[in-house]
């Protein structure tokens, strides 16, 4: 799976001598075009217009070669094929999603990165625990895909069965023996559960199984990992990971248009009252280079036209004709949101892509807004 730390590491490429070569290729084996690895043939097309584009780039030649070659061996065994190459730092990054993207090819300073930001802005690392008085499964759900982890298993004895009238008493003492165990058994999840939260990157956790046991399991949770229960799943300790995906993502969904509409919200407030807050592009941009946003916040599918300054590279509207700052000449950008929020998250802030109800109510001052530094 990817993590927030393989998105901080190919951050870093904006920061590193040359160009990195960044391609999104649709591998999904459910269409005809694909299968017979008919994806390599799309790849090479997408090459070569891309190559036009820099017309005796040797650099580039060398890299897509290379890139056709690294994707030679790839299995796809998922839709969209997401590879990152920077061939001065003998630098490769690929990962297949089970999620679908857009198929393009970039040449640029830096990795080209908003899909995947907006994908893990869409997907949260959600943690989905089922558990019952016998044993407990672990799962993260993640960008589409569902992984269990074999070594988060805890059992615990069966309950005894009902014994002979004479019997009742010994029953007696096993039985409260067995809530002992099961309740040792709930303890020894909550703790296995607590350590494994950080290093699985969890932003958001949910409990199935038994609603006894998961209710039992949150109450047993430190209060920082309660403060990340968001459902309780009526799905079985058994259930396939087709059913946990689809049951996950539902909650998923739900919970990212109530989240997307309450920080539009608070936006909006912001921007009225004069506060933390502006909307429209020349603000944005105005905040941008002067490294105040902590949020940016945009409608999803959003293009803009922009130009950067070679020199000091603050980023402008296509109105500018020189560079505001040191009056030199401004280069106009492709994929200017993309730069825009590389531009924010390397200054340490974060990128929110709005749809829905959300987009809707943003509109109301523009299609881009951002929180800043006071």
């Amino acid at each position: 799976m990817i993590r927030h730390r393989d998105i901080e590491q190919l951050q870093q490429l904006s920061q590193a001598p040359g160009n990195t070569l960044t391609v999104y290729l649709d591998v999904d084996q459910t269409k005809p075009a694909n299968r017979k690895r008919g994806f390599e043939t799309h790849l090479k097309d997408m090459l070569k217009q891309l190559m036009a584009q820099h017309p005796g780039d040797e650099e580039l030649a060398r890299t897509a070669a290379e890139v056709e070659d690294i994707v030679k061996r790839v299995e796809p065994n998922g839709k969209t094929l997401v590879l990152f190459r920077h061939r001065r730092l003998g630098f490769t990054f690929r990962h297949v999603l089970r999620l679908a993207l857009p198929s393009a090819a970039y040449w640029t300073h830096g990795a080209v990165l908003r899909p995947l930001v907006e994908a893990l802005d869409d997907y949260e690392r959600y943690a989905v625990v089922l558990l019952d008085s016998q044993k407990a499964r672990l799962f993260t759900v993640f960008l589409g895909e569902v992984e269990e982890h074999k070594d988060f298993v805890a059992f615990a004895p069966p309950r005894p069965e009902t014994p002979p009238a004479d019997k009742i008493r010994s029953q007696s003492r096993l039985e409260r023996h067995h809530d002992e165990v099961v309740a040792s058994h709930v303890k020894n999840v909550a703790k296995e559960l607590t350590r494994l939260v950080d290093e699985l990157e969890v932003d958001r956790l949910v409990l199935g199984g038994n609603s006894e046991l998961a209710n039992a399991l949150a109450r047993a949770l430190p209060k920082r990992l309660q403060g990340r229960l968001v459902e309780f799943l009526p799905i079985p300790v058994n259930a396939s990971h087709e059913e946990i995906l689809q049951r996950t993502a539902e909650v998923q969904e739900r919970l990212e248009r109530v989240a997307e509409l309450e920080v539009v919200r608070d936006l909006l407030r912001e921007v009225r009252k004069g506060g933390k807050g502006v909307a429209g592009l020349p603000g944005v941009l105005d905040a941008v280079n002067e490294k105040r946003v902590w949020k940016l916040v945009y409608v999803r599918g959003l293009a803009l036209e922009g130009q950067e300054c070679g020199e000091c590279h603050g980023l402008f509207t296509p109105a500018e004709e020189k560079c505001p700052h040191c009056g030199n000449t401004l280069h106009q950008v492709k994929d200017f949101v993309d730069r825009l929020s590389h531009r924010v998250l390397d200054a340490g802030g974060s990128v929110e892509v709005v749809s829905g109800p959300a987009a809707e109510t943003l509109r109301q001052v523009g299609e881009i807004a951002a929180f800043v530094r006071g």
